[in-house]
């Protein structure tokens, strides 16, 4: 591994990185594994010859990788203590558009910022069968390593797609639930698993304004009596949202 080769993973760690350089980061044994079990095109596997004497047997199914010394390892590594395995792989180019809405259900984010809250989404919705994420232009960067790690593998089954959101809307024709303070009561509302949008907006600022007038049923997860909390964590909200989507389809 080249000093060139370092300073170009080293850029994976900032969006523009990703984005010029098409590929992003993958790290430890279970994500490893799931990349590639996947259809994502892996472009290098690396790993230290101490982590090959402790995991022999990952070590085979991997098979095509590079070795790299620990010193290396830290230096492209996100991570204070690396795991010992890194690998790269292309950015895949979904499409996905408002006529699918009509034949399968798809999760769309309006702003989420966090990491964390955006992996955990990602997960949550490859549980309960969602195939298809459109998140809007400042949601976080799907392909940075912190989201990558919350969702467990999940992304490398899932197509997500940024776009413009308000746009994507103007052609959906199908119903559009969006998840509100004020609207019904979500163990009361049908909502079918083979058709529509479901909007989850962010943390700090809910659904924004330019979204809301294509929301055709506004949905609400209602809170217990007595209960001062202002609000759900988004990903807390698009758990309980599609738990029940799956329950009444099922």
């Amino acid at each position: 591994m080249t000093k060139n080769d370092i300073k170009e993973i080293q850029s994976l760690r900032q969006s523009k990185g990703r984005k010029e350089r098409g590929i992003f980061a993958v790290e430890g044994n279970k994500l490893v594994e799931e990349l590639i079990v996947s259809d994502f095109r892996v472009n290098n596997i690396f790993v230290t010859e101490q982590w090959v004497g402790k995991y022999p047997v990952i070590a085979k199914k991997v098979a095509d990788y590079e070795l790299v010394t620990p010193k290396q390892m830290e230096q492209i590594s996100n991570f204070v203590t690396p795991p010992g395995i890194f690998a790269t792989a292309v950015i895949p180019k979904y499409i996905i558009e408002p006529k699918d809405t009509e034949s399968q259900a798809v999760l769309l984010l309006d702003g989420i910022n966090d990491p964390g809250n955006l992996g955990t989404i990602i997960r949550t919705a490859d549980w309960f069968g969602i195939k298809k994420i459109v998140i809007s232009e400042d949601t976080c960067d799907p392909w940075q390593s912190k989201v990558i790690q919350a969702t467990m593998g999940s992304i490398f089954r899932m197509q997500i797609v940024e776009t413009d959101v308000v746009k994507f809307l103007k052609d959906v024709k199908a119903p559009v639930y969006g998840a509100l303070m004020q609207g019904k009561n979500v163990y009361h509302t049908h909502i079918s698993d083979n058709q529509g949008v479901i909007i989850i907006g962010s943390e700090s600022h809910g659904i924004r304004d330019n979204v809301m007038p294509f929301i055709s049923c506004p949905i609400n997860i209602p809170r217990a009596e007595g209960s001062r909390t202002e609000s759900l964590n988004a990903s807390v909200a698009a758990g309980i949202i599609l738990s029940e989507v799956f329950r009444k389809n099922i």
